[in-house]
């Protein structure tokens, strides 16, 4: 039977499909429920898919498209430019929230790097270089010492779910234990996936484009001409000894220079305000933000015994004490009459030196 045929079958018999529509509130009501339950951000053929299967309803494309652009028309407006969605990070002022995070780029050579930043400011509070950054004793020192500079603790701090983290997840929750605030004790400090660490992953991205890319290079030409093995443990020395101390030179200025700069106005959505790091974390009442943090619980002698108790720093230059004094024999002064290098011509010259000197 062709087409035609069955058309002229269907005037003769007057023959119609039936208006079986879904009424237009239930739909309404559906679709407000599953907004509710997550299907924020789906299209109009996704959204009839499912209220058709999924919900047993019989409404058309049409119907629904309609229902969606009435109920949702920025939703749409984002979905036809291809425009995605993003949350709103909120942050009410300095010390509301901080957020802690290791970098693992220059790792294979020998070199791990640690920092932190405020979330409402994006002040760096820290970035330290080290031989070691999933030590939970390094980290916690780092965290202890600045809290004894600053004099007071943040309202929470955020990290990865690392155990280079749980000393200092201890500590914070311990010290603020006795705060009576919705976020104290265990809340004072959330655990997250690294990636969703969106403040310190974004200066992550700035460090490696300014500083990271130049040492990832240096060293990389280090291995093609065979000058550095990185499998070897006393060519890893060697890299700390002789670059540690510069790398973290210039991890200071790269600080100083971030703390410094005018951060631009973001779009209109974004609550948190532009401008200077160190004049929104020092000065955030011009801004419309407030200190958020907590004074000390203790006095500084007690925050000294934790440092003694349950933290460390790295070992001087970031190098054990054998290749210390094998380096003292080499050049016949004693470890603190070491120089501290902070130019990078200084130090290829003495890391060619100890390579030459030293076996593999």
């Amino acid at each position: 039977m062709s087409c035609s045929m069955l058309k002229r079958l269907k005037r003769r018999l007057n023959i119609r499909r039936r208006n079986n529509q879904s009424p237009l509130p239930t739909v309404v009501r559906t679709i407000l429920a599953l907004h509710r339950n997550g299907l924020s951000n789906v299209g109009y053929r996704y959204m009839w898919r499912t209220l058709n299967i999924g919900f047993g309803l019989c409404v058309t494309q049409s119907r629904a498209r309609l229902c969606l652009r009435t109920i949702d028309q920025q939703g749409v407006l984002n979905r036809s430019h291809r425009v995605l969605r993003r949350r709103v990070y909120y942050n009410r002022g300095p010390n509301y929230l901080i957020h802690v995070d290791g970098y693992d780029k220059l790792k294979p050579y020998g070199i791990a790097i640690h920092g932190a930043i405020d979330g409402y400011s994006r002040k760096l509070l820290w970035l330290i270089a080290s031989p070691s950054n999933n030590n939970p004793r390094y980290v916690g020192y780092w965290y202890l010492n600045w809290i004894k500079q600053r004099k007071m603790l943040p309202r929470v701090v955020r990290s990865d779910a690392g155990t280079e983290n749980v000393i200092m997840r201890d500590l914070q929750r311990s010290l603020r234990h006795n705060q009576n605030d919705e976020m104290s004790g265990q809340n004072s400090f959330l655990v997250g996936r690294s990636v969703a660490n969106q403040r310190i992953e974004r200066l992550w991205g700035t460090l490696k484009t300014s500083f990271t890319q130049f040492w990832r290079n240096r060293f990389q030409d280090f291995q093609d001409t065979g000058l550095l093995n990185v499998s070897c443990p006393v060519h890893k020395e060697c890299v700390r000894f002789c670059f540690l101390s510069v790398i973290q030179h210039q991890l200071d200025m790269f600080a100083e220079n971030w703390n410094s700069h005018r951060i631009r106005r973001q779009r209109a959505e974004v609550v948190t305000p532009s401008g200077i790091p160190n004049m929104l974390y020092y000065q955030p009442e011009i801004f419309g933000g407030r200190d958020c943090s907590f004074p000390l619980p203790c006095n500084l002698q007690t925050i000294d015994n934790l440092i003694e108790e349950y933290t460390e720093n790295f070992p001087e230059h970031g190098c054990s004490n054998e290749f210390i004094n094998i380096v003292e024999l080499l050049t016949g002064n004693r470890r603190d009459q070491f120089p501290i290098i902070t130019s990078y011509d200084d130090a290829e010259l003495l890391f060619r030196t100890l390579i030459a000197a030293l076996p593999n």
